[in-house]
């Protein structure tokens, strides 16, 4: 197998698997179903906020029922979506609901993939999820327990696609290919590789580690994977390996899904940014100006939009939420 790399972009080795080519596209809604987990995984990027509470967000959107999810599938015109946690399959019951729920009103082309460690995963609870709809499932491989959670899957699927998603450090590429091997031989379909990402929350523990930091990202975890890669075109049989570097997932596949919600819900006051963003221009009084712009009147000052030529005001930037409204609200009221 010949490896494919685009610089700062993805390499793999293989197939792109399915669920990847939809996150490329941004076409992907994230819905975050439980803060639970009984792993503790010292790199974990999962806020403090939502780390350790069942709460249910979809798209960075609280989700206080179904229909919440539903809508926000269509606000970005959806085309898939992942089930991430937390571990999902500690709230089985609800990823079950959800997955049911986004394949009978996306349809089947509507592609839908779950992240689990594993430690949950019954021989029932794979059989529930393939039963509801599920696409495909990536498995957190940390020890012998993930493995065999991820060789039970290749037994009992029938048509799931079975994965596999771990980070790289800089210092396991050995350990890593080590395990790329074993998964070859059981029959997983792909396997992920992404940087080792940091934020506000693992920085602590990565750096007490001794991983040097880069940005958000540590050191040494893009070259690992390149490697890993590489490596895995000559030494694999038939396991498909792909590499998604933190800054394509930042700058392109995040960009990309909030560039899609924007345009889809933009109001006449808004003016789509390129990062995804909306802005508008809050003019104190300024209410004759709702006769010349199509705006929003705010109380004490008024929403137009910045292409509007009489409009002289504030600009503000916000992100195209559902609660941007009371966002604006408030900026206008300080203003």
């Amino acid at each position: 197998m010949r490896p494919v790399h685009v610089e700062g972009v993805y390499a793999y080795v293989g197939e792109l698997p399915p669920g990847c080519r939809y996150c490329v596209r941004g076409v992907k809604l994230v819905v975050f179903v439980t803060g639970l987990c009984d792993d503790r995984c010292f790199y974990c990027p999962v806020s403090r906020i939502k780390l350790g509470r069942d709460v249910v967000f979809a798209d960075e959107e609280p989700a206080r029922s179904l229909s919440d999810i539903l809508e926000e599938a269509f606000r970005i015109g959806a085309e898939g979506a992942s089930i991430t946690g937390g571990d999902p399959l500690i709230a089985l019951r609800r990823s079950v609901a959800v997955v049911r729920l986004l394949k009978l009103h996306g349809g089947p082309g509507f592609h839908v993939h779950l992240y689990t460690t594993g430690r949950y995963a019954t021989s029932e609870a794979l059989r529930a999820l393939e039963d509801a709809g599920l696409d495909e499932i990536r498995f957190h491989v940390r020890g012998p327990e993930g493995l065999r959670a991820v060789e039970k899957a290749v037994r009992v699927r029938r048509d799931m696609r079975v994965g596999v998603e771990v980070p790289v450090a800089p210092d396991s590429v050995e350990e890593l290919k080590r395990l790329l091997v074993e998964l070859d031989r059981i029959g997983v379909d792909f396997v992920n590789l992404n940087e080792l990402e940091v934020s506000p929350d693992n920085y602590e523990s990565i750096v007490m580690r001794g991983y040097r930091v880069r940005g958000f990202v540590v050191e040494g975890s893009y070259e690992a994977a390149l490697e890993l890669v590489a490596w895995a075109s000559s030494r694999l049989r038939r396991l498909s390996v792909h590499f998604c570097p933190a800054r394509f997932k930042d700058r392109v596949q995040t960009r990309a899904r909030l560039l899609r919600k924007a345009v889809r819900t933009r109001m006449c006051f808004e003016a789509v940014r390129p990062d995804g963003s909306v802005a508008t221009m809050v003019v104190r009084g300024g209410a004759g100006l709702l006769d010349e712009c199509c705006g929003l009147d705010l109380g004490s000052a008024v929403a137009v939009s910045p292409l509007c030529p009489e409009a002289r005001g504030r600009a503000v930037e916000l992100q195209p939420t559902a609660s941007r409204l009371s966002d604006l609200a408030r900026a206008a009221a300080v203003g």
